[in-house]
C-alpha cells in the first residue's frame, strides 16, 4: 500500500495552485491571486513568499489585450475553476488524512499488541486511549478507558484489585503521556496489588526521557517509551530506565526498535528483572539492638551503628552478595520500635521506612496496622510475647525451723504449753495442801517444756489427776515432736519451693510488678489499643524500662519483665544461667500475641520482592536455625568472657558441691538454723549472768534487814541441820520430794 507523506502532497498542491494564481494573475488583478495562496505555516504548505514573482509586474505575464468586459469574464471563469480545484483538492488531501490517521493508529495499536503480548501475556491490559485505538483488534483481554473520563475506574480497580480481575498483573497501553490529575492514580503504591507494566507513546525523545525519570515513577519497575522516529517509513523506537546502575544513577537506555515491514530489531526484553543487580548502590536499613535477630555497637554522635553477630546481619549479608549491594545500618532518631500516632502516621522505626529515610528495616513484628503503611516480606521467625520472673525461691535456711507449721499451729502450740504450765502448777499447790513442798512456776514450765520436747522429768505428781494430765501431755508433746521433726527432715532434704507464675492472670493476682521495653513497639501497640479487659488494666499499672534495668528488678524478685520470648530466652540463657545450668530466673509456658518477623520496606518499591526471594531461598536452606544454634555458642563464650575470676570460682564451687548422683551434701547455709538457736541460746544466758551477778551485787551492797541480812540471804537461807555446811559456804543437793535445793549461810551476825 502506499504510504502517503505530507512532503509529496505539499508539492501536487503547490505547482497546482500556482498554475491557477498565473493565469488569474494574467486576467485579473493580482489581489485575487493573493487572494488564493494560503496563509504562512498552514499545513505546511508554500506560503505568498513564493508566489511574489508572480505578481511583480515586470514578471506578470501580457493581458494578451482583451477589454474589460472579457477580463471580468475570464476572472470569474478562474475564480470558479480555482474554488471547484481547491475544493477537489481539499476533499483529496482530507481522505489522505483520514488514511493517514488509519494507518497510525493501526501501526501504533500493533506495535503495542506486539510487545504487551511478548512480555505480558498473562496480564489484563488496560488501553487507555481516545475512541480510535479502542476499536482496534486486540486479541486479548482488555479494558478501553478514555484519559479522561477513567480515573474514577482505574482508582477503582486500585483499590479492588481482586473483585475486577483474576489476573497476576496489569499492563497500561497509554498513546499519551498521563497528565497531572492521571499520574497519581498510576503510580499510587498504597493501593499496589499486583506488578504493572507501563508501555506509553511520546511525541519525541525529551518528553520520553523525562517522565522515564520523574520522581513519581520512581517506584514503578516496568515503564517502556514509544517514540515515533521521523523517517519516511513508520517506525518507533522503544525506550527504558535502569534503575541501579554502575554510575550511581539512573540511565535512560534506548532497547529496541520498530519498523514496518521489518518488525523489531533484537528480542530483548524491554522489562528486564532489574533487582537481581543492584550494581554496588548503598542501601540504608534501619533497627534496634534486639537479640538474637540485630545486635550491634553505637557509635558516639551518630546514628551510624557497626553490626555484631546476628541473625539478620548474617541474613543481610546473603542479601547484600546476591544482589550486589553495600549497606549500612542506622537507628531511628527517636529509638523507638514504633507505634501508630493519632495522625495515622508512625514513629520509630517504622516511621523511618514509611517516609523513605531508610531503603529497609530488619527484624519487625508484622501487624494489620502496620501493613497500611510499609510493605513486608514473608514471616520468617514466630515469636509471641511471654514474661520472664525470678525463680519462687525457697525460704532462708534459718527460717526452715518454723516453716514446718502454720503461723497457727505454732500460736495453738505455745497456748497448748502457757496452759499445761498453769495446770501443772495448780496440781502441785494441791499437793503442797496435803502437806507436800509444792514447784514455782518457773519449775513448773521446765516440767512442762522438757516434757514437750521429750526429755525426762526428775519427779511426777503422786495425785491421779496430775499423772492422767501429764500422760496425756506426754502423748501430745511426741505427737507435735514427731510431726515437727520428720517435716524439717523433709524441708532440709527436698526443699519447697512455692510455685512459678506461668500466666498473665497469676501475674495479675500476684504482688509483682510488672512492666515492658521502653522502645515501645508492637508489644506497646497490642496493649495501647486493645479492648481485652486483661490488657487494658495490665497497660494502666505498666511500667517502662530499658531491658537491663528490667531484668535487674526481676532479678530482685519483685518485678516481671513482658517482652517477646526469643529475646527473654536468650537472655536468661547467655546472661544468667551459671556453669551448671542453673538459674535464678522463670520464663513463662503462657503465650499471647503470636506475632511473627519479617523485614519492612517503603510502600510499593520494586525491590521488596527481590529481597523476600533470598530469604525464602535462606528459610528453604535452613540457615536460620543453623544461624540461631551458631549464635547461641557466641553469645554464652561472651557472656562468659565478660564474667569476673571471682564469679568463675564461685560458680565452680557451686558446681563441685554436688555429686555426680545428685545427693545434696548439707553445708553451713543448710544448718544455720540450729547454729542460730544455738547463738541465741548463748548469748540470752550470757545476758542473764550479767543481769544477775548486776542484781546480786546490788541487793547485797545493800541490806535492808534488821538483822543485818539481805532479802536474797532471807529467801535463800534455810535452817541448818547435821549437814549445815560451815560458816560462809553454799551447798545444793535434792531433798527427799526430788526438788533441787541450794542451802547457803552468809557471813554476819
Amino acid at each position: 500500500m502506499k504510504v502517503w507523506s505530507r512532503r509529496n502532497t505539499a508539492s501536487q498542491y503547490y505547482r497546482r495552485r500556482a498554475a491557477l494564481c498565473w493565469d488569474i494573475s494574467r486576467f485579473c488583478s493580482p489581489v485575487f491571486a493573493v487572494a488564493c495562496v494560503p496563509p504562512r505555516g498552514t499545513h505546511g504548505f508554500p506560503s505568498l513568499d513564493s508566489l511574489r514573482p508572480l505578481l511583480h509586474p515586470r514578471t506578470r505575464p501580457p493581458s494578451h489585450g482583451l477589454t474589460m468586459h472579457g477580463k471580468v469574464v475570464v476572472c470569474l471563469l478562474l475564480v470558479l475553476l480555482d474554488y471547484f480545484a481547491v475544493g477537489s483538492f481539499v476533499s483529496d488531501i482530507g481522505g489522505k488524512i483520514n488514511e493517514s490517521a488509519d494507518t497510525t493508529d493501526e501501526d501504533l495499536a500493533k506495535v503495542m499488541y506486539l510487545l504487551a503480548d511478548e512480555y505480558t501475556p498473562q496480564c489484563l491490559w488496560v488501553v487507555v486511549s481516545d475512541s480510535s485505538l479502542h476499536q482496534q483488534p486486540w486479541r486479548h483481554s482488555y479494558l478501553a478507558l478514555d484519559p479522561k473520563d477513567g480515573k474514577s475506574t482505574i482508582d477503582y480497580i486500585n483499590k479492588n484489585t481482586e473483585r475486577v480481575t483474576l489476573f497476576s498483573c496489569f499492563t497500561f497501553l497509554m498513546t499519551r503521556p498521563p497528565d497531572s490529575s492521571l499520574m497519581p492514580l498510576l503510580t499510587d503504591s498504597s493501593n499496589m496489588q499486583l506488578t504493572r507494566y507501563f508501555i506509553i507513546q511520546f511525541p519525541n525523545e525529551s518528553e520520553a526521557h523525562d517522565l522515564l525519570l520523574d520522581k513519581r515513577l520512581i517506584d514503578e519497575e516496568n515503564v517502556a517509551a514509544l517514540v515515533k522516529t521521523n523517517n519516511r517509513e513508520v517506525s518507533y523506537r522503544v525506550m527504558i530506565r535502569q534503575l541501579f546502575h554502575s554510575s550511581g544513577f539512573t540511565q535512560v537506555l534506548f532497547i529496541n526498535g520498530w519498523e514496518k515491514g521489518k518488525g523489531f530489531d533484537n528480542s530483548e526484553d524491554i522489562f528486564p528483572e532489574q533487582m537481581k543487580n543492584f550494581y554496588g548502590t548503598k542501601m540504608r536499613g534501619v533497627t534496634l539492638d534486639f537479640r538474637p535477630f540485630t545486635d550491634y555497637s553505637k557509635v558516639r554522635g551518630s546514628r551510624v551503628v557497626v553490626p555484631k553477630p546476628s541473625l539478620d546481619v548474617f541474613m543481610l549479608e546473603v542479601i547484600a552478595d546476591k544482589l550486589n549491594f553495600t549497606y549500612e545500618l542506622v537507628m531511628p532518631e527517636d529509638g523507638l520500635w514504633g507505634y501508630l500516632r493519632d495522625d495515622g502516621h508512625w514513629v520509630g522505626v517504622v516511621g523511618d521506612v514509611e517516609f523513605r529515610r531508610a531503603n529497609f528495616s530488619l527484624v519487625l513484628s508484622l501487624t494489620l496496622e502496620r501493613i497500611f503503611s510499609v510493605d513486608f516480606t514473608r514471616i520468617y521467625y514466630n515469636d509471641p510475647l511471654s514474661f520472664v520472673t525470678a525463680k519462687s525461691r525457697p525460704s532462708p535456711p534459718w527460717l526452715k525451723l518454723i516453716k514446718p507449721f502454720s503461723s497457727g499451729v505454732w500460736l495453738l502450740a505455745l497456748f497448748s504449753i502457757v496452759t499445761a504450765v498453769i495446770l501443772y502448777y495448780i496440781i502441785y499447790r494441791a499437793q503442797a495442801l496435803l502437806g507436800t513442798h509444792y514447784l514455782v512456776p518457773s519449775r513448773a514450765f521446765m516440767h512442762i517444756f522438757g516434757s514437750f520436747v521429750n526429755q525426762s522429768l526428775f519427779t511426777i505428781p503422786w495425785l491421779s489427776s496430775g499423772r492422767v494430765f501429764l500422760g496425756f501431755w506426754l502423748l501430745y508433746g511426741l505427737l507435735i515432736t514427731t510431726y515437727y521433726k520428720t517435716s524439717l527432715t523433709a524441708a532440709l532434704a527436698v526443699p519447697f519451693v512455692p510455685p512459678t507464675l506461668d500466666t498473665l492472670h497469676q501475674l495479675m493476682r500476684s504482688n509483682l510488678k510488672f512492666g515492658m521495653i521502653d522502645a515501645k513497639g508492637s508489644e506497646y501497640q497490642l496493649f495501647s489499643t486493645s479492648n481485652v479487659p486483661l490488657y487494658k488494666k495490665m497497660f494502666q499499672e505498666m511500667s517502662f524500662l530499658s531491658s537491663s534495668e528490667s531484668m535487674e528488678k526481676v532479678q530482685e524478685g519483685s518485678y516481671a519483665y513482658i517482652y517477646f520470648k526469643s529475646n527473654l530466652n536468650i537472655i536468661v540463657k547467655t546472661e544468667y544461667t551459671n556453669a551448671n545450668g542453673e538459674t535464678d530466673f522463670h520464663v513463662a509456658t503462657e503465650e499471647f500475641f503470636p506475632g511473627g518477623y519479617a523485614w519492612a520496606f517503603p510502600k510499593g518499591v520494586p525491590y521488596r520482592k527481590t529481597f523476600d526471594g533470598v530469604m525464602a531461598y535462606c528459610l528453604q536452606a535452613g540457615l536460620i536455625d543453623k544461624w540461631e544454634r551458631d549464635l547461641y555458642s557466641i553469645y554464652l563464650k561472651e557472656a562468659q568472657d565478660n564474667k569476673t575470676p571471682q564469679q568463675r570460682k564461685k560458680e565452680k564451687m557451686e558446681a563441685d558441691s554436688k555429686r555426680n548422683d545428685g545427693q545434696v551434701v548439707l553445708n553451713l547455709n543448710h544448718l544455720q538454723g540450729p547454729f542460730l538457736i544455738l547463738l541465741l541460746g548463748s548469748g540470752s544466758g550470757v545476758l542473764l549472768l550479767l543481769l544477775e551477778f548486776f542484781v546480786a551485787r546490788m541487793l547485797f551492797a545493800f541490806p535492808t534487814s534488821s538483822r543485818g541480812f539481805s532479802p536474797f540471804s532471807q529467801k535463800t537461807l534455810m535452817k541448818s541441820d547435821s549437814q549445815t555446811p560451815s560458816e560462809g559456804r553454799v551447798v545444793s543437793r535434792f531433798d527427799e520430794k526430788g526438788n533441787y535445793v541450794i542451802r547457803a549461810v552468809l557471813k554476819g551476825n
